[in-house]
């Protein structure tokens, strides 16, 4: 039987009162955002099996490992993990094609933090993570936002967003994309069922754009009253209220049905 690891724990957080999230390899306050969700959906003393899809150099899997001691966890990426926890099973593959990971490899959590943005074929990728979640399991994928204030004023005027630049150069890294509607699309065709979504990585400078919110978000607010969808409402108002504007990235946490 497995010994019980305890720790003090941070009441505002849930968090370990040691640990220390860094901003790491992406926005700032996604780990830490992403880390509370699966603290408040997830026993500590749990074991159960995780995969990060692409882990980087494997910091998100620490942070699990710290918290959730008891979990099994894997990593994948286009070159090998070097730097994921002890015990880590770690797999080199291209995430855009089928995994290549053995059959009997099935997971209850998959995360993607800051990824999809990294590489194409995002359908591709989320008919995989459908295939390995078992059933009742949890995906969480992050990714930058292309929808805040500043992007739709860029857009307006320059026809780019932010973070992307208007032409794309032949060796350019990050190119895709991906606004929250299609992956809520794409999970939702892959027998997901999108259980929250959050927005987060806000910095008060950007308040300074509030003149322009108040421009916009009537017109969006009163278009979304017009549009039928079989998206629950309490989706559809975490994913287009007023945090869309000023966040920078967001998180979808989505079950397997």
């Amino acid at each position: 039987m497995a010994t019980e690891i305890r720790q003090s724990i941070d009441p505002k957080t849930g968090l370990p009162i040691n640990l220390r999230v860094e901003r790491g390899e992406t926005q700032k306050d996604v780990n830490t955002s992403a880390l509370k969700e699966l603290v408040k959906r997830i026993d500590t003393q749990k074991q159960f099996r995780a995969i990060d899809l692409p882990c980087g150099s494997g910091g998100f899997l620490k942070y699990i490992r710290t918290i959730f001691p008891l979990a099994s966890l894997s990593g994948a990426d286009i070159v090998k993990p070097t730097n994921a926890p002890e015990g880590t099973k770690c797999y080199q593959m291209d995430l855009t094609k089928d995994f290549d990971l053995p059959e009997s490899e099935k997971y209850d959590l998959i995360t993607s933090i800051s990824g999809i943005m990294m590489f194409g074929n995002t359908q591709n990728f989320i008919e995989n993570c459908a295939r390995r979640l078992d059933k009742g399991g949890l995906l969480v994928i992050t990714n930058d936002n292309a929808s805040t204030i500043i992007d739709r004023l860029a857009f307006l005027f320059l026809g780019r967003h932010r973070q992307f630049p208007l032409v794309f150069e032949d060796n350019q890294g990050i190119t895709q994309n991906i606004p929250i509607q299609e992956l809520i699309r794409l999970l939702r065709a892959n027998n997901f069922e999108i259980d929250k979504v959050e927005y987060t990585a806000f910095y008060k400078k950007d308040l300074k754009y509030l003149p322009f919110i108040i421009l916009f978000a009537p017109f969006q607010y009163l278009y979304i009253k017009t549009i039928k969808t079989a998206i629950k409402k309490d989706v559809m108002k975490q994913m287009f209220g007023l945090k869309q504007y000023l966040c920078k990235h967001y998180i979808v946490y989505a079950i397997k049905n």
